[in-house]
């Protein structure tokens, strides 16, 4: 029962959107400032950012090199992306989008602890509310080797065979201490991104990566059509991904300058 709790907490927070504020951006088109896209570095194996070589070594280094080809790659895709439905992309814009790439290719550390923790936190506090120190501490051992198999286990499985990522995304202006808006995005698959091409494609990690944040990319930009101003998506960038060659060629591109 804690453990659909916990679920039903986690699908309750990928549900809620924040709403978009109406900025005046209709004088002279919409422009904006794409900020340094940034990605947060919790990676723990390189293989769930992009292939690896038979001889090479997972460490922190590589992991952050992979990590800052995935940045670059984004930025780029934003960058054309924006410029394909209409946005100007202007230094002096008022302006400022800002992405950050909080989950890629891997279940964060903190929610593993997190949920063993709950787990554990639950088994402990049902002892006590009996007055049964001995099934307390029964309870919290059980849960904790439940509850480890449980996340360590799914986590692995999960990153391995998805594709998670997760993007904050915020507008702000210069004269406002606060964001106009702010929007997290959550995609565990890029897979219609990928069909028709050949298998051996498909099955890249660092494919699979790009096509999750592509379709990211996709839903940053639908949501900025609903503030007055923005230009709609030529139906080049919003139309069926599997039927954009563009878009794909794109995908496939290590980085884009």
């Amino acid at each position: 029962m804690q453990r659909l709790l916990t679920i039903g907490l986690c699908l309750g927070l990928l549900a809620c959107k924040s709403p978009l504020t109406e900025l005046p951006l209709t004088e002279g088109g919409p422009a904006l400032v794409l900020a340094h896209v940034s990605v947060e570095d919790h990676s723990r194996n390189l293989k769930h950012l992009r292939a690896v070589a038979p001889a090479e070594v997972n460490t922190p280094e590589s992991r952050r090199s992979a990590l800052e080809a995935h940045a670059l790659w984004l930025e780029g895709a934003v960058l054309e992306a924006g410029t394909t439905c209409g946005i100007r992309f202007a230094p002096a814009a008022p302006y400022r989008l800002e992405l950050t790439v909080t989950d890629l290719g891997e279940v964060r550390t903190k929610y593993i602890v997190y949920g063993i923790a709950s787990g554990v936190a639950w088994g402990v506090a049902t002892g006590l509310v009996a007055h049964n120190p001995k099934l307390a501490v029964g309870l919290g051992g059980y849960e904790l080797l439940e509850e480890t198999a449980f996340w360590i286990g799914g986590s692995t499985l999960f990153s391995a065979w998805s594709a998670p990522v997760v993007v904050e995304a915020r507008l702000t202006k210069d004269s406002e201490p606060k964001p106009l808006w702010t929007e997290t995005y959550y995609a565990l698959s890029g897979s219609l991104w990928l069909k028709g091409l050949p298998p051996e494609v498909r099955t890249s990690r660092g494919t699979q990566l790009r096509a999750s944040m592509q379709k990211i990319v996709s839903k940053v930009f639908q949501d900025l059509e609903d503030i007055p101003g923005f230009p709609k998506g030529t139906e080049e960038h919003l139309a069926a991904p599997a039927a954009s060659r563009a878009i794909q060629e794109r995908i496939l591109a290590p980085a884009i300058p």
